[in-house]
């Protein structure tokens, strides 16, 4: 049923949705931009540690999702139009399909890769000796490898969730997309993948992060606690420990921006799995009329690392200013007149 507050509600829907391409491509651009610095600054770093590294490949992960996104939402929202009545070609739809499956990949790649530095850094705060034994740039790297053999095999099913095709309806101009006959014809499978996204892909990333975070913080508070009752002065380990505490206050900012990020569509996700049949759509009708909205907090997701970074990591911060500093050098050097005698 359709009232006065659904009209308006569609009305505020199309016209956001005629800035969303414009705000949501710049945005991608800006964090493809920030996490390419990201990565360079990460993989300069002296120290050639196992969060370096992880933290090296999430800049690449966040790049690469938001890349895809951009070719998105540059086609199907500036190119063309969000609309059955846009003319839409057989491969704008394929590229609309594509860009936007692998977006949501690389974006799972990036939240698990944030799980494995949770259990890295949760090692290397609750159990030392451990950390030392198991948290190894050979062990980054198979966890780099594992988590993402993991996630491609877990986003394989989305794949046969639409399809391309021609339209005959007058209504529908050119090529659009469809739920495939075997997801039509199977509703539990609709369902089944509802819980995998919501669950999975979401919520339990969520609070296995959140669970980290509050044991390491638990510890922080603990080890904060030891100093003032020491009442020592400061030297080189206990400038270290202050150094170590502030890396892992710096990942636990991170996993709060994806907590309040990710949690709410995963929620949303699974509580209309759980209505079963066809009842899931009301998930999909909901995501229609704020979905553009909760993609752009997943850009900014994928977007203010760099800012924590640099708030935070004095290291980053200063690798940073170097790396600028050298660029702007050659750059002058490259410009400068040759001396003529």
């Amino acid at each position: 049923m359709i009232n006065s507050n659904n009209v308006s509600d569609s009305v505020a829907s199309a016209d956001y949705r005629s800035v969303h391409g414009y705000l949501a491509g710049g945005l991608c651009l800006l964090g493809v931009g920030l996490n390419v610095v990201n990565a360079i600054v990460w993989s300069k770093q002296e120290l050639k540690t196992c969060t370096n590294f992880l933290l090296t490949v999430l800049a690449f992960a966040d790049g690469l999702s938001l890349f895809f996104y951009f070719v998105y939402v540059t086609y199907f929202f500036i190119v063309s139009g969000p609309s059955k009545l846009t003319y839409h070609s057989k491969s704008g739809m394929y590229t609309v399909v594509i860009c936007f499956h692998e977006f949501i990949a690389f974006h799972t790649f990036s939240n698990w890769l944030i799980i494995s530095l949770a259990i890295f850094r949760y090692l290397g705060v609750c159990h030392n000796k451990i950390s030392k034994q198991y948290c190894t740039r050979w062990r980054a790297k198979v966890t780099v490898l594992s988590v993402l053999t993991a996630t491609s095999l877990a986003t394989v099913p989305f794949y046969l969730y639409y399809e391309v095709y021609q339209s005959t309806n007058p209504d529908v101009n050119g090529y659009w997309i469809r739920k495939t006959l075997f997801v039509e014809t199977n509703i539990v499978y609709q369902t089944v993948l509802l819980w995998l996204y919501g669950v999975v892909f979401k919520v339990l990333p969520s609070l296995a992060m959140i669970g980290f975070c509050m044991i390491m913080i638990h510890k922080i508070r603990q080890a904060k606690q030891r100093n003032h009752t020491l009442h020592r002065e400061s030297h080189p380990s206990q400038i270290a420990s202050r150094r170590y505490k502030r890396s892992t206050l710096m990942l636990v900012i991170i996993v709060s921006i994806y907590f309040l990020t990710e949690l709410p569509v995963g929620i949303m996700a699974f509580l209309s799995g759980l209505e079963g049949g066809e009842c899931h759509f009301f998930y999909f009708l909901l995501y229609s009329h704020v979905g553009d909205i909760i993609d752009l907090t997943a850009l900014l997701n994928s977007c203010l690392n760099f800012f924590v970074y640099i708030a935070m990591c004095s290291r980053f911060r200063n690798t940073f200013i170097r790396l600028v500093k050298m660029c702007l050098r050659n750059s002058l050097c490259v410009h400068k007149p040759p001396f003529v005698n």
